[in-house]
């Protein structure tokens, strides 16, 4: 077998999940800690990350050091510890560090890179934080460019989650940790995440294509496939052509476009067929309603939750799709990528907006608070108009 250890090939080493491989416990505060980390038994004070059992840290032993479940009968009762352990540290760590290898850039058929690759350093990070139909490990951000990581611990992502990831018109990365020895200390462990481990383009908007093994793909978010559709899938892409196709009827878009964010409606994004409005008036009542409490001295947070509130109010979403069951709705967005919930189509556009400098995402989910750049914009360009 052959595996990586602190970046480098070792053929016929034996991958270490010495009897349960379980290197990374949960502290009570929820952070994890390394087996190297923490005093032996009980006295780590430590809890499965995946199953929340007690752990008792063993080192020393001829297998090598690690946590070990307590008063469980087997070795290996929680057979998804170690790769739930590997997953958290890796988004925590590039969360923590915020600093990361790019690998090099090329366009389908060229030989020569339109981007080298090499170590970039990121100015803030968001991990769980959901974009549209997907949640991608972790979100970095630099100035107002933001790139999407994916760490492959057991999955890689398949054809259809790297078309939602397209669709969102975003760069995004994947890094293969599947090969990663789990016996590897530390540091060997940091390197390869953050340097050596493999990793791919998933899509970058500059090429408009996708990953090297699934062939191109369009930028646009395309409302059907090919194949016999369902009813259901029938339904929600003529709903999805039809709110594309609806003109704008509301005055919060004039105010939006007086204000001179006309860029900051209209965006497409999956989810907008489950309104009856235009993408043109649903995204300018919620950006003006957070902009005038905002200038006012109130909240200055958009919420998705709040933000679809005001538009169910208003009669904006489409009773069908409005609450589709869980299992409909996976199905849904799993067939058209220009699928997903309201709530998400929101959030999707929150975050096309906080690229474009207008929000800032906030450490709460499903919210994003209004830049003061923004604000001054706004006064400026009412200011101007009054004279």
């Amino acid at each position: 077998m052959s595996i990586y250890m602190g970046g480098h090939m070792v053929e016929g080493a034996v991958q270490a999940y010495t009897r349960e491989g379980l290197l990374f416990g949960e502290r009570p505060n929820g952070s994890l800690v390394h087996i190297s980390e923490v005093p032996s038994g009980l006295a780590c004070n430590c809890r499965c990350p995946n199953c929340g059992t007690p752990l008792v840290a063993r080192r020393g032993e001829q297998l090598g050091h690690h946590f070990g479940h307590h008063n469980t009968t087997g070795e290996r009762a929680c057979a998804g510890g170690p790769e739930t352990g590997l997953h958290r540290f890796a988004k925590e760590l590039l969360a923590a560090k915020l600093a990361f290898m790019l690998p090099p850039l090329h366009k389908d058929g060229e030989g020569t890179a339109r981007y080298a690759g090499g170590l970039y350093r990121f100015d803030t990070a968001l991990f769980e934080h959901r974009l549209g139909a997907i949640v991608p490990d972790v979100i970095v951000r630099r100035a107002d460019r933001d790139l999407l990581v994916e760490f492959h611990v057991t999955n890689a992502c398949d054809a259809t989650k790297i078309a939602k990831i397209a669709s969102l018109g975003t760069a995004a990365i994947e890094v293969d940790l599947s090969g990663l020895a789990l016996n590897a200390p530390r540091a060997e462990l940091e390197v390869a995440i953050l340097e050596r481990a493999p990793r791919r383009w998933l899509h970058n908007p500059k090429l408009g294509w996708v990953g090297d093994v699934h062939g191109p793909v369009t930028n646009r978010i395309t409302p059907a496939s090919s194949r016999s559709l369902t009813a259901l899938e029938k339904a929600y892409a003529s709903a999805y052509r039809e709110a594309l196709s609806t003109p704008s009827q509301s005055l919060a878009r004039q105010r939006v476009e007086a204000d001179g964010l006309a860029f900051a409606i209209g965006i497409e994004v999956a989810g907008i067929g489950c309104f009856t409005a235009s993408p043109r008036d649903w995204q300018a009542v919620i950006l003006l309603n957070a902009l005038e409490g905002a200038l006012v001295g109130r909240s200055s947070i958009v919420s998705a939750k709040a933000s679809l509130q005001q538009l169910r109010e208003r009669g904006w979403l489409r009773t069908r799709f409005g609450r589709l069951p869980p299992a409909e709705a996976k199905a849904l967005s799993a067939a058209l990528p220009s699928y997903a919930s309201p709530a998400d189509a929101i959030a999707a556009w929150a975050m096309a907006l906080s690229r474009q400098g207008i929000l800032v995402p906030s450490s709460a989910r499903g919210q994003w608070v209004i830049r003061r750049e923004t604000l001054q914009r706004v006064r400026e360009a009412r200011q101007q108009k009054d004279f």
